[in-house]
């Protein structure tokens, strides 16, 4: 029995090669891995450059999405670097109180396009700036306190949860962005909290 699982996310769900362009291949995405795995039905639903929503029609795309795919299993949401790349200022905590006002609105959402048990909320890997720059080291410690603020959310509201900030992903030289390598990594610890999911 494959279980179907829809994967929301940014850049690193939809597979952005970073700096050099591009997407990685099909097969070297963790939602590719994962779906060759034979083990899940996996559909793809990043997009580069995505924040968590916050504005209605965002909210209703997804919301839609959900309603078409009835037979859904899983729903994991991995979202929030890019929140931190636009709002460094306000930090981690303010981020994941933008990330509860979503999920709240997705569960309370009638009729009813999910329960807590269909819902996994992922902390993104923890971006590596500070390479690059002394300045950028705040953002980096801002994506790993992220881990704990989600963390909490999950807990609160019963959903699924996993700390991908504490994955020993790989990523390329900008310092966000996964390498085929760190997808690889991915796909293996998502396989691991999958296992304790179904």
């Amino acid at each position: 029995m494959t279980h179907k699982i829809i994967c929301y996310g940014d850049s690193n769900t939809y597979g952005a090669c970073g700096f050099v362009g591009g997407r990685h291949a099909a097969d070297s995405r963790w939602t590719g891995i994962l779906h060759d795995s034979g083990l899940y039905e996996v559909v793809n639903l990043g997009e580069n450059g995505r924040e968590i929503p916050s504005d209605r029609w965002e909210f209703n795309e997804l919301a839609d999405f959900l309603r078409q795919e009835p037979d859904f299993d899983l729903l994991t949401i991995m979202l929030g670097t890019n929140d931190l790349l636009t709002m460094v200022r306000s930090g981690s905590a303010k981020v994941a109180v933008r990330m509860e006002q979503f999920l709240t609105e997705l569960l309370n959402t009638q009729p009813n396009v999910c329960r807590t048990e269909q819902i996994l909320l992922i902390a993104p890997p923890s971006t590596v700036l500070g390479k690059m720059a002394p300045s950028s080291a705040a953002l980096d410690e801002a994506c790993r306190e992220l881990g704990d603020y989600y963390a909490d959310i999950a807990g609160k509201l019963h959903i699924h949860f996993a700390n991908a900030s504490v994955w020993p992903v790989e990523l390329g030289p900008d310092g966000v962005h996964m390498t085929v390598m760190g997808h690889q990594v991915f796909a293996e610890e998502m396989k691991k909290v999958l296992a304790d999911i179904f």
